[in-house]
């Protein structure tokens, strides 16, 4: 083993230390060929909030990453968008372009998104091949113990 083999890094490793970033194989000598993050791979899971600011206050955003901890789920595999970031972009667009598994509704209704069928907090649905959970707003989430434990139970079954 040469000099330069002891000091790679697993893509492990280079997604926690840089997580908001797309990792591209430069070996890939095929000139051709256009270079692309591997964002399938990366992002499993769609998160829009209800809030209007693209930020969280502090205390939702610790929610929020208390909820993704519970889950398995690290920050190269999550997106977090506020419901505003539809008017931009439009969700089918965005499921295109980078095909999440799963989308995390909180607060936000179904209808809103641009999604052509309603289904009621707490429920998982299957709509063209991603699954969704609709889910009350991170502040209701905050104040009510109840909901938390529903919301829960749904998670363990989104992310068993």
């Amino acid at each position: 083993m040469d000099a330069t083999e002891n000091n790679l890094l697993h893509n492990e490793v280079l997604s926690a230390l840089f997580k908001n970033t797309f990792l591209v194989d430069l070996a890939n000598d095929n000139q051709d060929q256009q270079i692309q993050p591997d964002v399938k791979q990366l992002l499993e899971v769609f998160v829009f909030h209800q809030h209007a600011q693209k930020e969280l206050p502090p205390s939702q955003f610790t929610l929020l990453e208390a909820i993704l901890t519970a889950c398995k789920l690290n920050a190269a595999q999550v997106m977090i968008y506020s419901k505003n970031d539809i008017q931009s972009v439009s969700l089918q667009s965005m499921i295109e372009k980078h095909q999440p598994q799963k989308i995390i509704l909180f607060g936000v209704d179904p209808v809103v998104m641009g999604l052509p069928i309603h289904f009621p907090v707490f429920q998982i649905q299957s709509y063209q091949h991603v699954q969704y959970l609709h889910a009350p707003s991170l502040s209701e989430l905050e104040t009510d113990k109840q909901l938390k434990i529903q919301l829960w139970q749904k998670l363990k079954q989104l992310f068993p």
